[in-house]
């Protein structure tokens, strides 16, 4: 009997050792911060991480079981949330949900790992010499309760686990993000509208792709044959220059477009030596283009990796057209055309 005695007294000891232990000397919070530099803009960066549609690519999760199950609701930005369920155990089902955002600098989130873990995610970014800092941490607190003292003592084994899964998570976003262009389109501000057509008048013009100049003579010549057209048929312009772009082959560095105007009034019935259809139309990203024509050459850059970055697929065979506000003459001045890509 007194050895019984001497073992519950053992085992009292014991549980009290590391009850003090765990309530008064263990930390009551979990924070773990890792940190990587990708190189990159920090604008593609954060069209990876505001969308969860694209963030469940580089989740660690994710490169367990690319075939769990995942449904998303809400649009990207603060409010999204995605959902997981998977049959592989480390993998399991859960839910995470961004709760704040702030473009290009912060995305807050919080991550609930079945009914096992809730934690809260900050990821911060910052631009630095050739790419972008990012800082992600993760943080949970334990509850009160019976449950206090467990929670601390499981907070020492989570540690080395939530450090090993924001270092896979990391080094996978930072993989795909550097498959994407470098180019920065941080400020691009592109808008998204369905385009309506309008019956178009123009000439078709093949030239070069690096000859402004011959560029500029050949358009000429095709909106003369248009301008000339639209007066012995007496067709009202309705609306600004549009070029179409039909074919663009940098190999041959040869290109041709579409350059006329929309047009009211009756259709002609005869047509010679230009061409009547319609302007582009459907779903469209656009940008308006002050400035320069290198500005111009600038915005093509940003707005295709724009697209790459937000995984927002072009139209198949789809090519862009503009619509040309203000024209700068060869002389200089300053262009304002609006560029549009078509959209699925």
């Amino acid at each position: 009997m007194r050895w019984f005695l001497w073992f519950v007294l053992v085992i009292a000891l014991i549980t009290g050792a590391l009850y003090g232990v765990g309530r008064f000397l263990l930390p009551n919070n979990l924070e773990v911060v890792r940190e990587a530099t990708v190189e990159r803009p920090r604008a593609a960066v954060f069209a990876m991480m505001n969308d969860l549609r694209i963030a469940k690519e580089w989740s660690p999760f994710y490169a367990r079981d690319p075939d769990a199950d995942y449904s998303f609701s809400g649009e990207p930005g603060s409010g999204q949330s995605m959902r997981w369920s998977s049959n592989v155990r480390e993998v399991g089902a859960g839910r995470m949900s961004i709760v704040n955002s702030t473009e290009n600098e912060e995305v807050e989130g919080i991550i609930e790992i079945g009914e096992r873990a809730t934690l809260n995610s900050r990821q911060e970014l910052r631009p630095v010499e050739g790419g972008t800092h990012v800082s992600w941490t993760i943080t949970a607190q334990c509850a009160e309760g019976w449950i206090n003292v467990p929670c601390r003592y499981m907070n020492l084994v989570m540690r080395g686990m939530v450090q090993t899964e924001l270092d896979n998570g990391l080094a996978r976003l930072k993989t795909l993000a550097e498959q994407l262009p470098n180019v920065d389109f941080e400020g691009l501000n592109p808008m998204f509208d369905t385009v309506e057509p309008q019956s178009f008048v123009y000439s078709t013009v093949e030239t070069s792709t690096s000859d402004q100049a011959e560029i500029d003579r050949a358009e000429a010549i095709g909106l003369d044959q248009v301008r000339r057209f639209m007066t012995e048929y007496n067709l009202t312009q309705a609306g600004p220059l549009v070029r179409v772009v039909t074919d663009f082959d940098a190999n041959s560095g040869r290109m041709s477009f579409r350059v006329g105007y929309p047009f009211s009034g009756p259709t002609p019935l005869t047509v010679v030596g230009v061409q009547l259809g319609q302007t582009p139309s459907g779903e469209a990203m656009h940008v308006l283009v002050e400035g320069s024509r290198t500005q111009v050459r600038t915005a093509y850059l940003q707005m295709n990796a724009y697209l790459q970055a937000h995984r927002v697929p072009l139209r198949e065979n789809g090519l862009p057209w503009e619509v040309v506000h203000q024209q700068a003459t060869p002389e200089g001045g300053q262009t304002r055309i609006e560029i549009f890509m078509p959209l699925q």
